[in-house]
């Protein structure tokens, strides 16, 4: 009892096998020479010792393993440096016969190069494993994972050969599918997600009774769904639309688990290794789900692509933090940076300019520019200044709460504020301004700051993710009505071209548009 208080310790959202631990159990009692119980007995006592522990099956169809779900390894715990459990911590999805390609999986995380020349005694299993638990630490490996809404079918008759219960059967398979997947991102075994999807959308050997190639539950029979009936759900429009509502919720987990504060520093290595992962993930999934339609596939990847895009925006974005906090935290930098702020002609920027292209009230602006220059007066943390921030986003938009026209004025306020900074910077760099690289730096912060908190309040106000609001305004079928109001639908009926609208995904346009590298930031 002892050895498991000393060693384990629960937690939400993470599994254990349960053959590890019984491995590790029969490991500590040749140690001291102790009499080992049976596997059925040691269940029992542990269950004992942690009250509530669940039991899951993962893994794909054929090859699955029983976990204890809710219990892991203390940090402190010296199992963490035995060999099977820096196996296990890669290879918990994996089936026995893919072990050998451990190695050259690993490389896929961008993490494995940099963690096996940090020490030259360990193998990179070790390396790697160690590395994983220790960026674990900046991840919210609590997160609760919301439940899925019921698939809504109105009136619409199922087609012919369909029954309520097939839907169920989907339903049952689908969060299965999704649980696994926000398992092995809290893991950080990124390479996973592909297997996965592949052995959910495009197993490579089906049973004769179809694929499931998904976590079951003990308590729960494993339900089956041929391949062609799942397309032909697929292409059923109320489930379509359920499932994009299912995909929303999952990425907005997994985003909110990678990176729960993006303002937080946060090792390198882990940044790179989310953002490759968001560059593989679009491929990922084109690539398992090939033979579906060509609907089905437009759906799913756009919202995987406003993932993609949402995770590099906020890798980005934390990049950008890392930066200003030295400037913010450089005495001699602020004192330049307000010396040449009050040179700026406010007047000039807001009367000849500015009011005419924003019409914004002048009292708002003006107290914006003083409690600007006092929050970098005060030489305010780089906590001071989102706070500052989120106040600014507070005062503009309170009149529009509970208005329909919510979304449409947090745009506006986005516009006006790009302006109205890009006006200043224009002012800084006609001067000559001797900080203008400071000020430049800033500008990116805050702007991409202030568009994060927008999402967030447009997201709050309309009941949709931000994942939602943000990264699906390109296609205009998949726009909940919440998220437009008349003024806008009747702007983009004339304005936006349908064929561009319903092309590619997101992420396709937004990689063949110029844009800047952090290296050049």
């Amino acid at each position: 009892l002892q050895w498991l208080l000393d060693n384990y310790e629960t937690a939400e959202g993470v599994s254990l096998p349960r053959s590890s631990l019984y491995n590790h159990y029969l490991r500590h009692c040749q140690e001291h020479k102790l009499d080992p119980v049976n596997a059925a007995s040691f269940g029992k006592l542990i269950r004992s010792v942690f009250m509530g522990l669940r039991t899951r099956r993962l893994g794909t169809r054929g090859n699955s393993k029983y976990h204890y779900y809710g219990i892991r390894l203390k940090p402190e715990s010296p199992l963490n440096r035995l060999q099977e459990d820096t196996q296990y911590m890669a290879m918990r999805q994996q089936p026995i016969h893919q072990k050998q390609r451990y190695r050259a999986a690993q490389k896929m995380d961008g993490m494995a190069e940099s963690a096996s020349n940090s020490n030259p005694h360990t193998t990179p299993e070790q390396s790697v494993a160690a590395q994983c638990q220790h960026h674990q630490q900046f991840i919210d490996v609590t997160h609760v994972f919301p439940e899925f809404p019921a698939p809504d079918l109105g009136n619409v008759l199922l087609q012919e050969g369909f029954t309520l219960n097939d839907v169920k059967t989907l339903q049952v398979l689908y969060r299965r599918h999704c649980e696994a997947t926000l398992d092995v991102v809290m893991h950080l075994q990124f390479h996973y997600i592909e297997k996965l999807w592949q052995s959910f959308w495009s197993p490579k050997a089906p049973p004769s009774d179809g694929p499931t190639a998904l976590p079951s539950s003990e308590e729960e029979p494993e339900g089956t769904l041929p391949k062609d009936k799942l397309i032909t759900l697929c292409k059923y429009e109320p489930i379509l639309k359920w499932m994009r509502s299912c995909d929303h919720i999952l990425y907005q987990a997994l985003v909110e688990i990678l990176i729960p504060d993006v303002l937080r520093p946060v090792p390198s290595t882990l940044t790179q290794a989310i953002r490759n992962f968001a560059k593989s993930l679009e491929g990922w999934l084109m690539n398992a789900m090939s033979e579906f339609p060509p609907q089905v596939v437009q759906t799913k990847v756009g919202v995987v692509s406003a993932f993609a895009q949402t995770l590099r925006r906020y890798t980005s974005l934390n990049h950008l933090a890392q930066a200003a906090r030295a400037v913010l935290q450089n005495t001699s930098q602020i004192n330049q940076m307000l010396s040449d702020l009050n040179r700026v002609d406010f007047a000039n920027v807001q009367q000849e300019q500015a009011s005419w292209v924003c019409q914004c009230e002048e009292g708002m602006v003006q107290k914006l520019e003083q409690d600007f220059k006092l929050t970098l007066q005060q030489q305010s943390s780089l906590d001071q200044w989102a706070s500052w921030l989120d106040n600014v986003v507070t005062q503009v938009l309170k009149h529009h709460e509970g208005s329909p026209s919510f979304p449409k004025a947090a745009r506006q306020f986005l516009l006006k504020w790009s302006f109205y900074s890009s006006m200043v910077i224009r002012d800084l760099t006609l001067r000559s301004a001797a900080s203008f690289g400071s000020f430049h730096l800033i500008r990116l912060l805050y702007d991409e700051y202030m568009f994060y908190l927008v999402e967030h309040r447009v997201a709050q106000a309309t009941g949709e993710t931000p994942i939602a609001v943000m990264g699906e305004f390109g296609d205009l079928t998949s726009l909940s009505p919440t998220l437009l109001d008349k003024d806008d639908i009747g702007e983009l009926s004339t304005e936006v071209d349908p064929e561009r609208a319903l092309g590619e995904p997101l992420v396709k346009r937004e990689r063949s548009e110029p844009g800047h590298s952090l290296q050049d930031i």
